[in-house]
């Protein structure tokens, strides 16, 4: 038996082995013009298999998208850096610029005057926006979903028909709602894809009449609590399907806890008579500041640059025309302009923000590669952060970010067309906020 190797595509006989042969030499020589053309057979075989053509490999010639710039990738219809807030005794959402204040324009929808009633119960309370860019206001009955100004995208039933005077969307979209003061006490969940009912979180024996809602940069809820001046902490799972509650910060401030916001620092910014500062990390109020106008603050949004916004109830009623502030970061300063027209603002939201308890945006990058002999290409995730995703067949890459994900990650990909031949892309990818 002969032993063969292929050397770089070069067929090299190493030797032979086997048994003694006893026949004659005459049979040897035989033997001999065999394995002659034995040899000139395999050598045949050799240069057949040298003219089959080498593989060759694929070649990435996409470039990924970097840096990523969160607020100019907000699918929305509406105008960055402004501020909206609901008018309950009015039914309508006034908007205002963030800049200075100036009123901009507002709009209402027929689901906002469902019940012909000036109480702010039955106007339009909670806003924020969603994933999509859209607006998503909180009716007497139903949320109403704007994808313009005034223009109605969808509308969904509630569970219950009350005042909702908050609203929010987690990671995943999922929204949450906790009713007004007066209302059912319930912290409702609504599911992503359809905002349908899926469940009421229970609270902690004490906990009532809520008010501000909010998430952190990663799966805690907090929730203000009026009836025991309290700021419940709850711990979701990843699927945001079960919440464990985990702390609790008192309050102790002038007025009832009203809406919460972090800041860009990781800083709880809290409504509760004046504008009151947390460190979460400790349950300490570190800070507190307020204009002497500002009469009974209730929702609070904080922008990308820091600064703070609210608006007052006035006289705790809402049937006084209402001041809208905006402090600095610090709030060191600020500026206040009072709308004739603003009655009863409970839900607060900025557009463009991409702070804590604000919608994800998607990273999305579709890498495409060449294969020379027409492979069909495999594609691999070899790096990349918790949670991005690609497609093995199409190679498309996905990431919803928030402001949590600010910063440079690595990440590498790789096609493969299935008979040795790979291409490897590594970038890092640059989340900014603006």
């Amino acid at each position: 038996m002969r032993i063969w190797k292929i050397v770089a595509g070069i067929t090299v006989l190493l030797g032979s082995m086997g048994c003694p042969d006893t026949r004659s030499g005459e049979g040897d020589e035989d033997d001999d013009d065999s394995a002659l053309a034995q040899d000139d057979d395999d050598s045949t075989a050799g240069d057949d298999d040298d003219s089959a053509p080498a593989n060759r490999p694929p070649e990435i010639t996409s470039d990924p998208p970097t840096p990523f710039e969160l607020t100019l990738a907000l699918p929305s219809n509406f105008t960055p850096d402004q501020m909206f807030l609901s008018s309950s005794r009015t039914d309508e959402v006034r908007v205002y610029e963030t800049s200075d204040l100036a009123f901009v324009q507002s709009f209402t929808h027929a689901l906002f005057s469902d019940v012909n009633n000036t109480l702010f119960t039955y106007g339009p309370n909670g806003v924020a926006f969603n994933e999509r860019g859209n607006l998503v206001v909180a009716a007497y009955s139903a949320f109403v979903e704007f994808s313009d100004y005034g223009v109605e995208y969808a509308t969904y039933p509630k569970v219950t028909d009350e005042a909702t005077e908050n609203l929010l969307f987690d990671r995943l979209g999922n929204l949450y709602t906790t009713t007004a003061t007066g209302g059912s006490d319930l912290l409702n969940q609504y599911r992503a894809v359809d905002y349908a009912f899926e469940q009421t979180i229970m609270l902690p024996a004490g906990a009532g009449q809520f008010t501000g809602i909010t998430f952190d940069d990663g799966n805690r809820l907090y929730v203000a609590s009026q009836s025991d001046d309290t700021i419940h902490v709850a711990e979701a799972d990843a699927t945001f399907s079960t919440f464990t509650w985990v702390d609790t910060i008192s309050g102790g401030n002038p007025r009832p806890l009203e809406g919460l916001q972090f800041n860009g620092n990781g800083d709880l910014i809290v409504a509760a008579g004046d504008m009151a500062v947390y460190d979460v990390s400790t349950g300490l109020r570190t800070n507190s500041f307020d204009s002497p106008d500002d009469a009974w603050p209730v929702p609070v949004r904080v922008d990308n640059e820091g600064a703070i916004y609210t608006a007052d109830y006035e006289n705790g009623t809402g049937t006084a025309p209402a001041d809208i502030f905006k402090f600095a970061p610090d709030g060191s300063s600020w500026i206040t302009r009072n709308d004739p027209d603003l009655f009863g603002p409970f839900g607060g939201a900025i557009s463009g923000t991409v702070l804590a308890g604000d919608p994800p945006v998607e990273y999305v990058y579709a890498p495409t590669a060449v294969d020379p002999d027409g492979d069909t290409l495999t594609w691999t995730l070899l790096a990349g952060p918790v949670g991005m995703t690609l497609s093995p067949t199409t190679g498309a890459l996905s990431w919803w970010v928030t402001s949590a994900q600010l910063g440079s990650w690595p990440v590498s990909i790789q096609a493969a067309d299935g008979r040795g031949g790979t291409d490897v892309q590594d970038y890092s990818l640059e989340i900014s906020g603006s």
